[in-house]
């Protein structure tokens, strides 16, 4: 079940954002298209029950069906605001609400294997494959941006993803990360100590 209270609210006027329109009609776009492709980022976070802000969509596609992916989004009228083959992300922004729509190209794993094994779930009324949380922690691990560090304590400390198969996961893609994996794991259920304050001066 999606929290879509926190992802469809402004929390500073109260008013739609009008996302979940976006949402369903860049979905409705990408099956129509039959592109292999992911719901990533805050949406699927919220889907798999971590709601979290945010005002856009993020999918991911792999680079031979970026040019699908793109033909099926332009005919649902989205406007390209970046041009493809430069960046690894695609931005198209839909001209009825403001909101973005994030396409990440991808060329391997992590994001071949997110698609290929993503479950399909309701997002705003829509059917679609949408990342695990084991597959989101994947995506995490080759970030630094503060919200996806946080992101990926949070799905660490719930206990609800099984960080065995994200490892197995890992193992099987990328082994050489599985130092940082059990790292970035470790530093969040077994936090450093804070320091002890200073004892106040006579």
């Amino acid at each position: 079940m999606i929290h879509t209270d926190v992802l469809v609210t402004d929390p500073h006027t109260g008013r739609t954002t009008g996302l979940a329109k976006t949402v369903r009609r860049a979905l409705k776009a990408m099956e129509s298209a039959r592109t292999p492709y992911c719901v990533i980022g805050a949406t699927a976070l919220a889907v798999r029950g971590f709601p979290r802000m945010t005002r856009d969509l993020d999918l991911v596609v792999l680079q031979e069906d970026e040019e699908q992916a793109v033909a099926a989004l332009l005919k649902a009228r989205f406007q390209q605001a970046t041009p493809s083959g430069d960046e690894p992300m695609i931005i198209f922004v839909d001209p009825g609400t403001g909101v973005e729509v994030d396409l990440l190209i991808a060329s391997g794993d992590p994001e071949a294997t997110v698609i290929r094994e993503a479950r399909r779930a309701k997002t705003f009324g829509v059917s679609a494959p949408v990342a695990g949380l084991e597959h989101l922690l994947l995506m995490y691990l080759y970030s630094n941006q503060p919200r996806h560090l946080g992101d990926f304590a949070s799905i660490v400390q719930s206990g609800k993803a099984d960080l065995k198969k994200a490892a197995r996961l890992l193992a099987d893609t990328h082994p050489e990360m599985l130092k940082q994996w059990h790292r970035r794991v470790a530093a969040v259920t077994s936090p450093r100590r804070a320091p002890k304050r200073p004892r106040p001066s006579s």
